[in-house]
């Protein structure tokens, strides 16, 4: 990674945000390319496949995939009621407590 030029000091708020966003998006911009690991290897080896998980495997993983979906849809909804802040925070600590 390159040495940040900004003009605020380093030990600053501002500095270390400057810094950390930096680092984090420094393989992310286009002029940077050339620096980026491969994601995927350049040839995949042909007649090899992952294994696929067995049909009932996949059955049950879809199914408790659209549960908890329906779990998340009706947490919202019983919290999308709250009519200010104060019943919402109240409505989050009933669910902590008692799901």
């Amino acid at each position: 990674m390159k040495h940040l030029n900004h003009a605020f000091p380093e030990n600053s708020l501002i500095g270390t945000c400057l810094m950390l966003a930096h680092s984090t998006f420094y393989d992310a911009l286009p002029a940077n390319a050339e620096h980026r690991e491969p994601i995927a290897p350049a040839d995949i080896p042909q007649g090899k496949r992952a294994p696929r998980e067995p049909l009932m495997q996949r059955l049950l993983n879809a199914i408790d995939t659209w549960f908890h979906k329906q779990r998340v849809r009706e947490r919202e909804a019983y919290l999308a009621k709250a009519k200010d802040i104060f019943e919402l925070e109240y409505r989050l600590r009933q669910l902590d407590r008692h799901g």
